[in-house]
């Protein structure tokens, strides 16, 4: 089928909740929803969809997405850095938040980051050892967290490769034998997900810090995440401030 993909008067896709909701309303239609299980034998079969989340830029919005995601009764996978500089996964309102996101009945699983660490394809050892180190880190600010890791901003190393004791979302059984889309620097509004019409079966890339209340271009996103970091830093530095004055 041809997918009625709803276009703005200015033939860009709005990138607004509103319009994920309906995006999701187009997919119930035709997919049952799956989680990354982890096992040897998982994958996403025909008639399936994984539905995850990178959250690179902000818990409150992936809160938002999640809320949304729970009314319309679909649950996904919500992957978060511990290494961010933008947001602290073990602040007591990033636990509240991963809080709330399980009860609404989603997963939380790790997002890894390994730009910086390793230039190239590091030893299978070396990199099970840091992913388990940052899951460790997750697991003591989260309930529960997924087996299932993503990388960010995913090296071309990690694309349709094996690690031994990692299952992550760009192997084979979820990506290259799947079809997968991303919403990854907002392409959607040139490009929509499914201009041929849906797959039998898919994973799907949305990043909650793309899409908000009202559309914003990604470099007022940006411009917004830095505002929003800046004003964490001065909450945190302010106090201080006077506190020392007052001595």
């Amino acid at each position: 089928m041809t997918v009625d993909w709803e276009y703005t008067t200015t033939d860009e896709v709005a990138y607004t909740l509103e319009r994920y909701r309906s995006f999701l309303a187009e997919l119930a239609t035709e997919y049952e929803f799956v989680g990354f299980d982890g096992g040897t034998d998982g994958g996403i079969d025909d008639g399936e969809v994984a539905l995850r989340h990178d959250v690179d830029l902000s818990l409150a919005r992936a809160l938002e997405m999640a809320r949304l995601e729970a009314e319309v009764g679909i649950a996904s996978t919500y992957f978060v850095l511990v290494t961010a500089p933008v947001y602290n996964v073990c602040s007591p309102e990033s636990r509240r938040t991963l809080a709330e996101i399980l009860d609404l009945g989603h997963e939380v699983g790790l997002h890894f980051n390994a730009h910086g660490r390793w230039d190239g394809r590091p030893p299978d050892a070396a990199l099970e050892a840091r992913v388990t180190e940052e899951r460790r880190i997750l697991a003591a600010c989260v309930e529960t967290t997924a087996e299932t890791v993503a990388f960010h901003r995913p090296p071309d190393w990690a694309l349709d490769a094996a690690f031994e004791g990692i299952t992550h979302t760009y192997q084979p059984r979820y990506f290259s034998e799947v079809t997968y889309v991303s919403d990854s620097n907002q392409k959607w509004r040139e490009e929509p997900p499914f201009p041929e019409g849906f797959p039998s079966a898919a994973q799907i890339l949305v990043h909650p810090g793309l899409w908000g209340s009202d559309d914003r271009s990604l470099s007022a996103v940006f411009e917004r995440t830095k505002e929003a970091a800046y004003a964490s830093v001065d909450d945190y530095v302010d106090p201080m401030g006077r506190w020392l004055h007052r001595r």
